[in-house]
């Protein structure tokens, strides 16, 4: 279990929300679900490929986000995103409802220096710190606690407060946000506009993609 006592474990909330590998390492233990974001684009692409019914390896950002968090065995891994927030809302809630008590949320921004774009040490020296180069990964993020506290999962870290009422406060202007970001227009200028648009369709599936073994699956 977490130690309650470390000041950026969040250990004392039911729904926690940290950055990148060392935030999965911070508040992943003794969650029951860990719900990946990686808005533009990693967890938009396997959802995208869970709705046309294909598994995704456990590669690249995704990957990297989890290396060394200390994840129980038990615990359920989702990719999350814009297109299907509200269905992983859904999913914590059935899981809470099988176990017949409190399920603590653990919800991880890849950002930085992968998300932007780094390949080497010196490129990762110029990208952009976390919350600059996921300003879409925390709406998104935030789209999610939404979702969960409109379901009753509402015990949220201020970390995790924080991310929600930036959603909520910029409801009706995420799609052009996070196409306009930084990283929406870098991806834009690669000829990726489409899969921007993708990234930010709200609420347009229900697949659930959740990691077995090294792949994620619909379910």
């Amino acid at each position: 279990m977490t130690d309650s006592t470390a000041p950026f474990a969040q250990a004392r909330y039911q729904v926690r929300f940290d950055w990148g590998a060392a935030g999965a390492r911070r508040i992943a233990p003794g969650a029951h679900v860990v719900v990946l974001v990686d808005a533009l684009l990693a967890t938009t692409s396997v959802v995208l490929a869970a709705e046309a019914g294909d598994p995704s390896p456990l590669d690249g950002a995704l990957a990297a986000a989890l290396d060394g968090a200390p994840i129980d065995d038990e615990a359920v891994v989702i990719a999350a995103s814009l297109r299907n927030r509200t269905a992983v809302a859904e999913r914590v809630l059935a899981l809470q409802e099988q176990r017949g008590e409190r399920t603590i949320v653990a919800i991880v921004a890849v950002g930085g220096a992968v998300a932007s774009g780094a390949t080497d040490a010196a490129d990762a020296a110029d990208a952009p710190s976390a919350p600059l180069a996921g300003i879409g990964d925390q709406l998104t993020a935030g789209a999610v606690v939404d979702a969960l506290i409109a379901l009753g999962i509402d015990h949220t870290s201020p970390e995790a407060a924080v991310a929600c009422a930036a959603y909520e406060g910029l409801r009706k202007a995420v799609v052009h946000l996070v196409g306009a970001s930084g990283r929406g227009a870098e991806l834009a200028a690669s000829g990726r506009r489409a899969e921007v648009r993708l990234a930010t369709e709200l609420d347009v599936t229900r697949v659930v993609p959740v990691l077995q073994g090294d792949r994620f699956q619909a379910e």
